[in-house]
């Protein structure tokens, strides 16, 4: 099912002045969304209007029996009512009275009931409305202070340059959940479902074109049009990130596709591919989403593929070498002897190395910010990185104490940041798990560095090697348009 007619201005799907919620009710109940009370609590500034004839007021605002009965125009409605509902909830309405629905129900295309599709798609052309769904969760937008799930409101006031689209509900729900404590702030969101309608294509080329948006992540499990995805990705891509999480990759996961929102996935290494030549950063989980989301918002840079690692322990510097290594786009290039020199004068004789990785050994972190100083002066290294575990905050034993080391360690690296003009990332570690100060200890660090804008990678080795992998390609990429670009005359 295709739509032939012009792509509409989505902006105002995103910041709307009214937004009617056809299902409202009174009564909570499991798998009922209170759409309209959420907008509410989200101080949405426009007009509310919860919609069913069985009540006169739900979450202390007036209640219409139906979207005609409302007064005005309705920017966006919210459907949460069965889908043959749906149908006759739109075919009441008179045309030209909405001007986009959300679809929240399920029930249609994803189970064979593709006439139910077909005759909102005809009411949408008729009435001049446009559909975001069905089977999907809606719309969240910082700047229109909208959302579609119960804890959006604390993040509300915290503006963000993150864009992400998803055919699932649950992993754009899931999603914004990782990203709201561990610094990913999301401008704007859409689960599409379905898509019946509005594609995954117009929301790439709206967010491409909207400044606010400055990275686009996208769950996808099928595109319809993926030429167009593809000229789409090829012109946004040098001048800001998309990466996008595929589902359907095995057959199982094509079958399970089938059923969740009727899309066909298509040939996964072809589809890998031409990703790449567009590039698009591919990932496969939400984990790894988030991570590479977080390491792309301004005001962070890009690390080239030559880094320097710093990790105490024998043990991990082995374990690094071999796992970053093994990424195509990164190297660990030797320091030059001179660098190793100043490196040397500053440790210990015992239990260092000062090759690449930099073993710093247990006292390097008293003399941390020359060693960081002496590495960043190499013309052969592009970003640094350091591994700091929240277990050693643990060796200090007052809380004041700590609060005074993790301010000096933030402030060190991000005045070494400016100083050097080389990014430098934490990569952030606990060994010992589910431990209740350990666990603390790693929540101070976190919100310390989103203080001080310090970007920061969390999980195993393996995950930040392929983090720091992904990110060195697209930075190959926007290099490889530069130049491009420059030569053109």
């Amino acid at each position: 099912m295709t739509q032939n007619r012009k792509e509409t201005d989505l902006a105002r799907l995103f910041e709307p002045r009214s937004v009617a919620h056809v299902g409202a009710s009174a009564k909570p109940a499991a798998g009922r969304f209170p759409f309209a009370e959420y907008l509410v609590n989200m101080g949405f500034a426009g007009k509310v209007f919860p919609v069913n004839p069985k009540y006169e007021e739900v979450s202390e605002l007036t209640c219409y029996p139906s979207l005609a009965a409302i007064p005005g125009p309705v920017d966006l409605a919210i459907l949460a009512v069965p889908a043959p509902r749906c149908v006759e909830v739109l075919r009441e309405t008179p045309a030209g009275k909405v001007g986009f629905v959300v679809i929240h129900t399920s029930g249609f295309g994803e189970i064979n009931k593709v006439n139910l599709e077909e005759e909102i798609l005809a009411l949408s052309r008729a009435k001049g409305f446009r559909v975001i769904g069905p089977n999907c969760m809606g719309i969240y937008s910082q700047p229109g202070r909208i959302g579609f799930w119960q804890d959006h409101w604390e993040i509300i006031d915290r503006p963000g340059t993150v864009g992400f689209a998803s055919q699932s509900g649950g992993h754009a729900i899931n999603t914004i959940k990782g990203g709201m404590s561990s610094g990913v702030f999301f401008n704007k969101v859409v689960s599409l479902g379905n898509q019946l309608d509005i594609s995954i294509n117009e929301i790439v080329e709206f967010m491409g074109n909207d400044e606010s948006v400055q990275v686009i992540g996208l769950y996808v499990e099928g595109i319809r049009d993926g030429r167009r995805f593809l000229e789409l990705a090829k012109e946004i891509t040098p001048r800001k990130p998309i990466v996008v999480w595929k589902g359907g990759t095995t057959e199982d996961g094509k079958k399970a596709v089938l059923s969740h929102t009727g899309a066909m996935a298509g040939n996964e290494e072809v589809f890998a591919a031409a990703m790449r030549q567009a590039g698009v950063l591919v990932v496969d989980n939400m984990h790894l989403m988030v991570r590479i989301l977080r390491l792309l918002q301004p005001p962070f840079s890009l690390p080239g593929g030559r880094l320097a690692i710093f990790s105490p322990g024998g043990g991990n510097t082995v374990n690094v070498s071999d796992l970053f290594s093994a990424q195509p786009t990164l190297t660990l290039p030797r320091l030059r002897p001179e660098t190793m020199e100043k490196l040397e004068s500053l440790l210990p004789e015992e239990n260092v190395d000062v090759k690449n990785p930099v073993d710093p050994g247990a006292t390097g972190f008293l003399v941390m910010d020359k060693l960081i100083k002496a590495v960043g002066e190499e013309d052969r290294i592009d970003a640094m990185v350091i591994l700091l575990t929240a277990d050693y905050l643990s060796n200090i034993k007052k809380e004041e104490d700590r609060l005074l080391a993790l301010q000096a360690i933030s402030s060190t690296i991000s005045k070494l940041t400016r100083s050097i003009g080389k990014p430098i990332y934490i990569l952030m570690r606990k060994e010992r798990q589910n431990h209740e100060d350990i666990d603390r200890y790693y929540r101070m660090m976190v919100t310390k560095f989103i203080e001080k804008d310090i970007p920061w990678v969390d999980g195993s080795f393996k995950n930040a090697a392929e983090v720091f992998g992904q990110l060195a390609e697209y930075a190959q990429h926007v290099a490889r348009w530069k130049r491009a670009v420059a030569r053109t005359p």
